[in-house]
This record gives structure tokens, C-alpha cells and sequence, in this order.
């Protein structure tokens, strides 16, 4: 998905180094959640091998 439409509001970085499959899950699932509650989109997921990288847009309409 491109980003140039979008108006980038900020990131969220999560240390997946060190972590199981089942720690990242919760920690991803209780990160969308927090940012779904506060009506922020979620534009994109990056990732590196250490960190997943939500990039967060504006309100949701």
C-alpha cells in the first residue's frame, strides 16, 4: 500500500527480540486494540528482525 495519500500521524514500535510466537501475538493484539480504541488507523506493518512498526494515520472517518 502506498503512504503518499495518507497523512502519517505517528509510529508504534514493538521489541519483538527475544519473544515467542504467542508473547508477540498478545503484545501486536493488545497494541491494535489500545489504537483501535482511540480510533486511529493502522496504515501499515513493518517489520525488521527485531521490532514490527505500526505506521498510525489520522481518526478514523
Amino acid at each position: 500500500m502506498g503512504l503518499e495519500a495518507h497523512k502519517i500521524s505517528g509510529v508504534k514500535v514493538l521489541n519483538i527480540a527475544e519473544e515467542n510466537g504467542e508473547a508477540i501475538e498478545k503484545m501486536v493484539n493488545k497494541a491494535i486494540a489500545e489504537i483501535q480504541s482511540q480510533n486511529i488507523q493502522i496504515l501499515e506493518i513493518q517489520t525488521t528482525g527485531d521490532n514490527l512498526i505500526l505506521i498510525l494515520g489520522g481518526q478514523k472517518p
